[in-house]
């Protein structure tokens, strides 16, 4: 929260300061803004995802150093503490913060239902430890059932890591896709740009419908064309005539492109769109060196 809030001050500010200043930095102060706020949430938010996907993973392990110390004698909230001592990466620091409140005379069970409410993000781990806490509760052959949770969260992990590496090649599809699509806007651009401006020169514009909607813009398309010209500037194409208007637009047409294919690719891969920012990073990135190196060799932007 503290992020978002410091995020969204300072974008707050530079949009102050384009309103200020001049129409272009206020497009300029715009992108950022959308950049300053959106990049930290999508990182602490993927941070989040892999850190329970990290706890997920070694759970199981957790489970059987907690079976066989209650096989050796030891009641749950000894071997709790036992066992905190293990590592078990992301895990440890939910595990010692449960050993604590049980050296501290908490009882086990409410214990357990702090730990699963702290871990309630990701429902494999939410259920497990529900589970033994009811083993707890109900008493009988405990290490049975935990042995069972652990050979399910087990089994689930390697079905997981199974269905990824089968849908791999749907993500390798997304990729394509994505690439595809800009090499598809770079020939439109090549091909028909040149045309439209010799059609604006030629004075047949309005007659066949070609035109540069920036040229006399008013009102709240000036923001929007000033967004454009940003990304001319970013690009290295000249401002000034309709090659800037369509190179902009076909840019951010392929960025949005690039974003939402990485995000389908996350949901294929890994069944979660959060899974899928680092593929629309990727592909964001990339679409982005793809356009500057299309507009230095001169087949879009002229």
């Amino acid at each position: 929260m503290k992020t978002f809030l410091i995020s969204v001050a300072i974008s707050i500010f530079l949009i102050f300061l384009g309103i200020m200043t001049d129409i272009g930095v206020l497009g300029n102060a715009l992108i950022l803004s959308v950049f300053i706020v959106a990049t930290p949430q999508l990182l602490m938010t993927y941070s989040k995802f892999r850190t329970f996907k990290e706890m997920e993973e070694k759970f199981p392990m957790f489970l059987r150093d907690m079976i066989e110390s209650i096989r050796s004698g030891m009641p749950f909230h000894r071997s709790l503490l036992m066992v905190s001592k293990f590592d078990y990466g992301k895990l440890s620091k939910e595990v010692k913060k449960s050993a604590n409140q049980i050296s501290w005379g908490m009882p086990f069970d409410k214990v357990m239902d702090q730990f699963a409410e702290r871990v309630k993000s990701s429902r494999r781990l939410y259920t497990a430890i529900k589970t033994t806490k009811e083993s707890y509760i109900s008493g009988g052959d405990v290490v049975s059932t935990l042995e069972s949770v652990a050979d399910t969260n087990v089994m689930l992990e390697e079905s997981e890591k199974e269905k990824k590496s089968l849908l791999n090649q749907y993500v390798l599809l997304m990729y394509a896709i994505c690439f595809l699509f800009v090499g598809i806007v770079a020939a439109i651009n090549k091909l028909m740009v040149p045309i439209f401006q010799v059609t604006s020169m030629a004075g047949a514009a309005e007659v066949l419908g070609i035109s540069n909607p920036c040229e006399m813009c008013m009102g709240a398309e000036c923001s929007i064309c000033s967004i454009f010209q940003s990304a001319c500037v970013a690009l290295s194409v000249k401002v000034a005539g309709i090659s800037c208007y369509y190179t902009s637009l076909f840019f951010f047409m392929s960025i949005i492109e690039a974003i939402s294919c990485g995000l389908v690719a996350g949901q294929i891969s890994e069944n979660s769109i959060t899974a899928g920012i680092k593929h629309s990073l990727i592909m964001t990135v990339v679409t982005f060196g793809a356009f500057s190196i299309l507009v230095r060799i001169g087949i879009m932007g002229v």
